[in-house]
C-alpha cells in the first residue's frame, strides 16, 4: 500500500502507518520476555500501545460524532467486546491448561479470573503488596489489557457530558495533571511499593493513555496543525526518537517511579506526530506499510497475548535460551495469524453492522 499523508482532523479511515507502529510497540514487549533485549523494558512497549489506542479510540468517537452527531455507547461497547474478548479467550482456553498442566504448582485462581476479567492489574498489586499467590509470568502481561478496558469505561461517557473541544482539552490536561501528582504521593507514601503500584494502577498509569487523547483532541481543534506538523517534522520524529530514548535512563529512584511517565508519553506524542502526518516524512509510512509489517501489525494484540504464553511453555522443554526464542517466536507469529482468522477477521463483519471502521 502507498503511504499517504494522513488527516489531522479526526475521520474515519485507516490511518497510514498505524500498523506498522503497533508491530514496534509489540515488538519491543516480546524482546524483553524473551530476553533479547535486557536495556529496553517491556513496559516501553506498553507505553505506545497505550499510547496508540488514546489516540484511535479518541479520533473514532470524534468522527463519529461528527458524522452522526452523537457517540453511541452502547455501539461502542459492542465494539469493543467483539474485537478485545474473543482473542483473549481463545488464549485462556488453550494456554491455562497447558500451563497447569505443565506446571501445576504456579496455578493461581486469583490471577486466572481476575486477568481474565479485565482486572489483571488488581492481582499483580495484590501479588506485590499482599502476598497472593503471583501465579504464571505468561499471564502477567493481561494487566494492561485491564488498564485499557477501564480507560474504555472510563472516557465515553466524560466525552459526552463534556461537549466542545476546549472543555474537553481541560478535562484531559486534568487527568493527565492528576495521575502525575498521584504517582508522586503514591512514591512519598510508601517508596519500597510505588514501583509496584505505580506501574500497574489505572489511575497512575491512565495518563499514558490520555496523552495519546490529548493529541487527538488537540489536532481536531486545530490547536496543532499540519503546516506546523510539516515544518517541525525532522524535530518531531528525530527529536522524539532521541528523547524516548533517554526517557529509558534510570536518572533517579523518584524519576523511574513516578516521574518518567510523563516526559516518556509527551517523547512518544512527538515521534508519533513525527511519523504519521508530514508529507516529507513518508518514508517512515512506506517501511510500516510494507506488507509484512502491516500484517503483523494488525495481529499485534494476538501476538502480544500469545507470545509469553508460548515462551512460558517452551521454558520446560528448550534448554538453550537462543533456539528457545527463536522457536518461541516463529510458534507465537503462527499461532497469532491462526487466532486472527479465528477471531478478529472472522468477526469483522459483525463489528462492522455495530459501527466498526478499519483502523
Amino acid at each position: 500500500m502507498t503511504a499517504h499523508t494522513n488527516q489531522t482532523h479526526a475521520r474515519f479511515g485507516y490511518v497510514s502507518g498505524l500498523d506498522g507502529l503497533r508491530l514496534v510497540a509489540v515488538a519491543i514487549v516480546i524482546a524483553a520476555h524473551y530476553q533479547l533485549v535486557p536495556y529496553i523494558p517491556g513496559g516501553f512497549g506498553v507505553s505506545i500501545f497505550f499510547f496508540i489506542s488514546g489516540f484511535l479510540i479518541t479520533r473514532l468517537m470524534l468522527a463519529e460524532e461528527k458524522a452522526y452527531g452523537q457517540i453511541a455507547l452502547g455501539r461502542f461497547y459492542v465494539r469493543r467486546f467483539i474485537r478485545l474478548l474473543p482473542p483473549l479467550a481463545l488464549m485462556g482456553i488453550v494456554a491455562v491448561p497447558l500451563l497447569a498442566l505443565t506446571d501445576p504448582a504456579g496455578f493461581s485462581w486469583s490471577q486466572v479470573l481476575l486477568s481474565f476479567s479485565y482486572l489483571g492489574n488488581v492481582h499483580k498489586i495484590g501479588s506485590r503488596l499482599l502476598g497472593w499467590n503471583a501465579g504464571y509470568d505468561a499471564l502477567e502481561p493481561l494487566w494492561s489489557l485491564a488498564v485499557e478496558e477501564h480507560f474504555y469505561l472510563l472516557l465515553p461517557p466524560v466525552l459526552l457530558l463534556v461537549r466542545g473541544s476546549a472543555g474537553r482539552i481541560r478535562m484531559i490536561s486534568a487527568v493527565l495533571a492528576g495521575a502525575l501528582v498521584l504517582r508522586m504521593l503514591v512514591w512519598a507514601a510508601t517508596p519500597r511499593f510505588a514501583d509496584d503500584i505505580n506501574y500497574n494502577f489505572t489511575l497512575t498509569r491512565i495518563d499514558a493513555i490520555g496523552w495519546g487523547v490529548l493529541l487527538t483532541l488537540l489536532l481536531d481543534a486545530g490547536r496543532i496543525g499540519q503546516a506546523w506538523i510539516e515544518r517541525h517534522a525532522a524535530v518531531l520524529l528525530w527529536g522524539g526518537a532521541l528523547a524516548m530514548l533517554l526517557s529509558l535512563i534510570h536518572w533517579s529512584g523518584f524519576y523511574e517511579t513516578a516521574f518518567k511517565y510523563t516526559p516518556q508519553s509527551i517523547a512518544i506524542g512527538a515521534a508519533f506526530c513525527g511519523a504519521i502526518f508530514p508529507a516529507r516524512n513518508a518514508w517512515v509510512r512506506r517501511i510500516a506499510e510494507l506488507p509484512a509489517i502491516r500484517y503483523l501489525g494488525k495481529t499485534s494484540y494476538e501476538l502480544y497475548l500469545w507470545h509469553y504464553p508460548v515462551y512460558s511453555l517452551a521454558e520446560r522443554f528448550v534448554v538453550s535460551p537462543h533456539l528457545r526464542a527463536v522457536l518461541s517466536l516463529a510458534a507465537t507469529i503462527a499461532i497469532s495469524s491462526l487466532a486472527y482468522s479465528l477471531t478478529t477477521r472472522r468477526l469483522a463483519p459483525l463489528r462492522k453492522r455495530f459501527g466498526g471502521h478499519p483502523v
